[in-house]
């Protein structure tokens, strides 16, 4: 016996078609309308999902698009970046005197002297330029605030800080 056949010997699709055929016509058209408002049902349950979700695609992909055009900037920029070489640290002396340097260079008369923890800068000048002047530093010489005590005093300002050398590459 093969394994498609059930135990009385029909397949399951004889006996769908002796069921079929022993039911009354008003039966079989009943049916098939049953049938086909089920099949319309699925269909158009189909269709509206497949709408919704090209809906939900069309503003999830121009998004997805940015994010990738971002990420792929930010590899170029990364695999730029790495293949620069690394910056060389400049000896302490340098960048005092690169310290001192920018400090006159904007008018600020502050003393600047190298220590243990790095460069000691006490003195008075604009509260906006002492900043702008950190700032530059950080930027350019990669001099961080590491301690500071700032008094402003109109636009004037005080500073006793320690500015920290930049960790090695």
């Amino acid at each position: 016996m093969s394994t498609a056949q059930t135990v009385t010997g029909q397949s399951p699709l004889a006996r769908l078609v002796q069921s079929w055929q022993a039911i009354s016509p008003r039966e079989r058209r009943l049916v098939l309308m049953a049938a086909t408002v089920v099949g319309i049902g699925i269909v158009l349950t189909t269709l509206d999902w497949s709408r919704n979700e090209r809906i939900r695609l069309g503003r999830a992909v121009p998004r997805a698009e940015a994010q990738l055009e971002q990420v792929q900037e930010s590899a170029t920029e990364i695999t730029r970046l790495r293949a620069q070489p690394a910056p060389q640290r400049p000896a302490a002396t340098a960048l005092l005197d690169m310290a001192q340097a920018s400090a006159k260079s904007r008018g600020l008369a502050l003393s600047i002297q190298s220590g243990g923890e790095g460069l000691h800068v006490k003195g008075q000048a604009g509260f906006d330029d002492l900043i702008a002047w950190l700032a530059a530093v950080q930027h350019d010489q990669g001099l961080r605030v590491l301690r500071m005590e700032l008094q402003q005093q109109g636009v004037q300002a005080s500073i006793d800080a320690v500015l920290a050398l930049p960790a090695a590459p």
